[in-house]
């Protein structure tokens, strides 16, 4: 499992004081070892203990915009050939600039025409799953210096999650966890970049994704072998970790039907309902089994 982060400088160390910085500084704000990309490689490494084997290949860039991802993307996803991608990007390329007079790297349309070309990309390898970390808030500080900015990163944010489909491409949402505020709980005094417990946050979010990915996967390996009990172990590890993935809620729902688990099945499905899973082939499945065995209310 090679995962490859495609990102701005949220995923890299920091220091207290970029403009300050001295090569003696040895207290960093951020270290390699506090950002996301290095906790969840450590993370995955030691839950899964080599099985399957897990390399995490972080690829941020300081200052890096989906424009300079796209002209990278092509070589990150054929030489380095990825299971995953972890895309975050966007609070440089919506940033409004001075030197700019008030204007932005890449503009709304811009970033969005750059974002359908990375994911028609992705066609070429249908297995590689691309996980979207959305842009975090800035502070009310900030949003009083530049009018609107917490409005324009909201509407970012809805580019990138209207192209989720919790199939290949699933989104992590910093706009629910980053209060404007408290903004300095998961941000450094910059007001942009994470310190080490938004780091933590979103390496949190990740690893409930991956894992699930990780174990849908050898689930459908398994699936080969028409062996549905393993089927099933593997597909509510899946589902535990993250319940919105829905190939794990599909084949979760085939295996336990097959080896008639009807307890485990009414309480997986009351739970599709309340985590509010919208999927036609899902809701139909779901109405089959029921009017078969007649175990929903």
């Amino acid at each position: 499992m090679r995962i490859l982060v495609a990102g701005d400088s949220l995923g890299l160390p920091r220091p207290h004081r970029i403009n300050n910085y001295s090569v003696n500084e040895y207290d960093l704000a951020v270290t390699y070892g506090d950002t996301y990309p290095s906790i969840i490689n450590k993370e995955l490494l030691t839950y899964f203990k080599m099985d399957p084997f897990i390399e995490v290949i972080n690829k941020s860039k300081r200052s890096q915009t989906i424009a300079g991802i796209y002209s990278e993307f092509i070589d990150n996803l054929f030489f380095h050939q990825p299971d995953i991608i972890i895309l975050q990007v966007g609070i440089v390329d919506c940033w409004f600039r001075e030197e700019l007079n008030g204007g932005q790297h890449v503009p709304r349309k811009e970033y969005e025409e750059y974002l359908k070309k990375i994911l028609s990309y992705l066609q070429y390898r249908p297995k590689c799953k691309l996980i979207i970390i959305g842009i975090c808030p800035t502070s009310l500080k900030m949003q009083g210096r530049y009018a609107k900015i917490n409005n324009e990163i909201k509407q970012y944010n809805k580019i990138l999650k209207d192209k989720v489909d919790h199939k290949s491409i699933f989104y992590v949402n910093m706009e629910k966890h980053v209060n404007v505020k408290n903004i300095h709980q998961y941000l450094l005094q910059d007001d942009h970049h994470l310190n080490k417990k938004g780091n933590n946050l979103i390496a949190t979010e990740l690893l409930k994704i991956i894992k699930g990915i990780i174990y849908t996967s050898q689930g459908a390996e398994i699936e080969e072998k028409m062996n549905f009990k393993l089927m099933s172990e593997y597909f509510e590890k899946a589902f535990d970790m993250y319940p919105y993935n829905l190939d794990t809620v599909y084949n979760l729902l085939i295996s336990l039907y097959e080896i008639q688990e009807y307890e485990k099945l009414i309480v997986v499905i009351r739970t599709i309902i309340d985590n509010n899973v919208i999927d036609i082939e899902i809701q139909n499945l779901i109405q089959t089994i029921s009017s078969n065995l007649n175990i929903i209310d």
